[in-house]
């Protein structure tokens, strides 16, 4: 009895979404990402405004495609470990290079 448990308990661990999952999970990137084309038309919106709803659009978007299309979702935790330590790093090592060689500003010029 404990081993078709273990048997089951392992099978449900590495198995997959299945299609209409993925489906759904393409539709909301279709919406988000009409959203963030609709985003750059929408008159008088502050610059500002505009570029954190899109990096935040992108994250969610990142995030849905990692989880679901590159099955970190159903992964151990070990490798989602593995595969957002070194983005993040990646990620620090960008905006610190950015920051040095002054591509972008954190305090604006007098």
């Amino acid at each position: 009895m404990a081993d078709a448990h273990a048997h089951t308990a392992s099978h449900a661990e590495g198995a997959h979404a299945p299609v209409a999952t993925y489906l759904r999970v393409a539709v909301v990137l279709a919406i988000i990402t009409a959203i963030e084309i609709a985003a750059l038309y929408v008159p008088g919106l502050p610059t500002a405004a505009l570029v954190t709803a899109l990096i935040v659009f992108s994250v969610v978007k990142f995030a849905l495609v990692v989880a679901f299309f590159m099955h970190l979702r159903y992964d151990s935790k070990v490798l989602a470990a593995l595969f957002v330590g070194p983005l993040m790093l990646a990620c620090a090592i960008i905006l610190a290079l950015m920051a040095l060689f002054s591509a972008f500003l954190l305090l604006p010029r007098a």
